[in-house]
């Protein structure tokens, strides 16, 4: 082995460790989004546009969108390739090819490449060619684990936006001694939600950085493009896995406000049903309807549904 091969498949190593952790966090989140969807499938509230109000939804629909975005990620993580890293010097195995002849082997390189294969075996990874400097491997772990703050992230946001005050339709949960300020005692602030956008914002340029390496590797083996990715893996991994426990506490401890948003609803009606009355024909009421928010949801209910199948079947395949 050259020192590539150490340190690259000891990156793969601790990636395994950060794959498994956030698939487990994964699951509990797919559980806690699919228990929102379904609980509040008829709970009516007031859909967002460009800030501004738009036709009515229900809360069941923006758990089973939030829902839609983490089965992504989790399906992301369920299809990553965790390869070995064994090639030798410059990719080619010399060494322990020329080992194995010197020990009377018949095929040389066949036995090296048994090696290979016995030893990602001992080490729970897959055997591959040597990646030296096709590094996919590590870009596709990266976009990974930006897929996944960008799912968390954009729960994270809707949960900032819906805890205003001034909105109150949903809180964080409440745990003592979190959330306090230093000089206004009435404020609990959104703290779980702040930091999961904290890790939302800053995970793109990690995997950037992550790519321009891939996009500089030359020769056999890279000369600086490889020892750029250490500190910036490291820190979206560990990031990522934060994040993901924060939107794991977010979720299962999130608390939902029906009446607020049916209220909310209700007195912004005339905006929220615009579109259906713009729809009606002149003079007649039949495709008007009623008042009611709730009876302008479309389709809701059935993507409400379908996300929860996909849901079930990652629950019982974990893909």
């Amino acid at each position: 082995l050259t020192s590539q091969d150490v340190l690259d498949t000891a990156l793969v190593l601790c990636a395994r460790e950060v794959v498994d952790r956030l698939r487990a966090e994964s699951a509990t989140q797919v559980t806690a989004l699919a228990e929102l969807a379904d609980r509040h499938r008829h709970t009516v509230m007031a859909g967002r546009t460009l800030t501004q109000h738009a036709v009515p939804i229900s809360f069941g629909v923006k758990a089973a969108s939030w829902l839609h975005g983490v089965l992504d990620a989790a399906e992301e993580l369920t299809g990553l390739a965790l390869p070995v890293q064994f090639g030798g010097a410059a990719g080619t195995l010399a060494a322990a090819a020329h080992a194995a002849a010197l020990t009377g082997a018949v095929a040389p390189a066949k036995t090296a490449l048994d090696l290979v294969v016995r030893a990602a075996a001992a080490l729970g990874l897959a055997a591959a060619p040597p990646w030296h400097t096709s590094r996919a491997t590590i870009t596709r772990l990266g976009d990974a684990l930006v897929r996944c703050t960008d799912a968390y992230g954009r729960i994270a946001n809707d949960v900032l936006t819906l805890s205003r005050p001034e909105i109150a339709e949903l809180s964080e949960p409440a745990t003592a001694g979190r959330g306090g300020s230093s000089s206004m005692p009435q404020k609990v602030n959104p703290v779980l939600s702040v930091l999961v956008r904290r890790a939302a914002l800053a995970g793109p340029a990690l995997a950037a950085q992550l790519h321009l390496a891939a996009a500089a590797a030359v020769d056999e083996r890279p000369d600086g493009a490889w020892h750029v990715e250490w500190p910036a893996l490291q820190l979206l991994a560990r990031r990522t896995v934060v994040a993901a426990a924060q939107t794991t506490e977010l979720l299962t401890g999130l608390t939902v406000h029906p009446d607020r948003m049916r209220g909310t609803a209700v007195a912004a009606a005339g905006d929220l049903l615009a579109e259906r009355r713009s729809l009606a024909a002149p003079g007649s009421d039949a495709v008007a309807g009623p008042d009611d928010p709730g009876s302008y949801l479309g389709a809701a209910e059935e993507f409400v549904d379908a996300v929860l199948d996909r849901a079930a079947r990652y629950r019982s395949t974990g893909s």
